[in-house]
């Protein structure tokens, strides 16, 4: 009876031919269909390790490379515009994961503003800082690319938001410090408005660029017992009954009675 022959664990030979035309370690320099060239390392014919990669849209990477994505720390330029030969504008460095930014790094826009701070699958993502192009500034948490959490804003002209954000609009409760005039601003925001706030002057305000002409006054009651006794009359006088009538009629409005009663009344009320 024949005996069957020991298995080996060699490769066939069509297949050591393909593996010896893998790419392994540096190559000078391959082109794909796209004409994106790349320089650097490869390992079982893919990239990994440290390369630099030309794209035909005029964009260059210089960094670390792995299963053909950049991965690790890198920088990304972009070729400047004719009639500028050669040269390139910054445009990230930082880390990148499976070949979008991913982890700590520093954004470079077209408009001139530049962020710096933590990203996610390519979008600022956890804490960061941004400066605009219109001299403005941010510093607080960001989610999928917007502005939200708690984070300042610091307007062009120096005044600023301190508080919560949400899908890139205030949102929440804050503190807007008007520092032209010397006041801040204390209140809730929805949707970038602000619907309920008070106001008080800040400590340095006749140093402001702009101050307010009069300082603001504590709102407060004097003299609780006489005010009581003033309402009590007034409401049960004969003009009083007379005004509520004509209210019911709609003849005149609630805020008219409260004029008549500022009018009328001795209390004294700051």
């Amino acid at each position: 009876m024949p005996f069957l022959k020991k298995r080996s664990n060699e490769p066939p030979r069509s297949k050591k031919i393909e593996m010896a035309t893998y790419r392994q370690g540096l190559r000078h320099a391959i082109f794909n269909s796209a004409n994106d060239k790349y320089i650097g390392d490869w390992k079982d014919d893919v990239k990994c390790g440290k390369g630099i990669i030309w794209t035909a849209h005029g964009k260059l990477y210089e960094g670390d490379m792995e299963r053909n994505y950049r991965h690790g720390f890198g920088v990304l330029a972009g070729k400047l515009p004719l009639p500028i030969n050669n040269v390139y504008s910054l445009e990230y460095r930082g880390d990148w994961k499976n070949g979008l930014m991913d982890g700590d790094g520093l954004r470079v826009y077209p408009d001139g503003s530049f962020y710096k701070g933590q990203f996610r699958r390519g979008k600022r993502h956890g804490f960061g800082q941004i400066w605009y192009a219109d001299d403005s500034f941010y510093s607080g948490d960001w989610f999928k690319d917007v502005r939200q959490g708690l984070g300042m804003f610091v307007c062009s002209n120096g005044n600023r938001y301190e508080g919560k954000w949400f899908d890139d609009l205030k949102h929440g409760e804050g503190l807007y410090f008007h520092l032209d005039s010397g006041q801040m601003q204390e209140g809730i925001w929805k949707e970038n408005y602000c619907v309920f706030s008070t106001m008080k002057d800040i400590p340095f305000r006749q140093t402001s660029t702009d101050p307010t002409r009069f300082a603001i006054q504590n709102a407060e009651l004097r003299d609780d017992d006489v005010l009581i006794r003033d309402m009590t009359n007034l409401m049960q006088s004969p003009t009083y009954t007379a005004l509520q009538a004509c209210v019911k009629n709609n003849s005149i409005t609630d805020m008219s009675l409260t004029t008549w009663y500022m009018l009328e009344s001795d209390s004294n009320v700051i």
